[in-house]
């Protein structure tokens, strides 16, 4: 290896440590002990994409709840990925008995298969209540992968909040989505996120990868090219939703 590049390397890593350093002072603008809710759409998505964002909370003391709207089941493995799901999040630091997967006739997996808004709506809505959930994050309009089932998570949250139903009090973030380049270029991405968004959340990769180790269905072998190269084992951008006073009703 010359030394022009010995070079520049170095000069990278202090760039991507000093990056690191402010991007502590960027944390999610919640109160320690929040109760947070992730609106997800498949088992292992908490993995996959949420990790930093999940680990991250868990780190500031907030207590972390999963809504999971789908078993996973495209190819017949509900059952499996249920489990593993579990598992996943037991070793991320989450509670069984505070992870919920849905399973609803009309809400299946699939790449062709959009859920019904306002149904959604209402179901997130009601797991808002009953956990009086004062933090719900979930994906943005493009749904990181243009998967229309994280999009229809999205929909659900945006019908909530265009129609009032949000509880007062209660913040919503959603996790950005980023051009293909960006998405697969792992902790190099931290440099571009620190001048574009304004919420980050950084976690070590073999976090999340203890985590995606019980999702055994599913590890694949592209699955272990995302796991090394996906900026979202590392790095969850986020932007919050504005709600304004009358786009939220008064806790009862």
């Amino acid at each position: 290896m010359s030394f022009d590049i010995c070079i520049l390397l170095a000069v990278l890593l202090v760039v991507l440590v000093h990056l690191g350093i402010l991007v502590a002072k960027r944390r999610l603008l919640i109160d320690s002990k929040a109760r947070c809710l992730i609106v997800v759409a498949h088992p292992d998505d908490e993995c996959m994409f949420f990790g930093p964002t999940i680990l991250s909370l868990l780190a500031q003391k907030c207590k972390v709840y999963i809504l999971c709207v789908s078993t996973g089941d495209f190819y017949g493995q509900g059952n499996v990925r249920k489990q593993e799901m579990f598992e996943a999040c037991s070793s991320l630091g989450i509670s069984s008995s505070d992870v919920t997967i849905m399973d609803i006739g009309d809400m299946k997996d699939g790449m062709k298969t959009k859920w019904e808004t306002e149904k959604l709506a209402r179901i997130v809505l009601q797991c808002i209540e009953r956990l009086d959930a004062q933090v719900v994050i979930t994906f943005d309009e493009h749904g990181v992968s243009q998967h229309p089932n994280h999009i229809s998570c999205f929909m659900a949250l945006q019908y909530l909040y265009t129609n009032g139903w949000i509880p007062s009090g209660t913040q919503v973030f959603v996790l950005e989505s980023v051009r293909l380049l960006r998405k697969y270029i792992s902790i190099l991405d931290l440099l571009p996120s620190h001048f574009t968004s304004t919420f980050l959340c950084l976690s070590r990769p073999s976090m999340v990868w203890r985590g995606m180790r019980a999702h055994k269905s599913q590890l694949v072998w592209f699955r272990y090219l995302y796991l090394i190269f996906s900026r979202y084992v590392v790095i969850n951008t986020l932007k919050r939703i504005s709600l304004h006073r009358y786009c939220v009703r008064k806790r009862s």
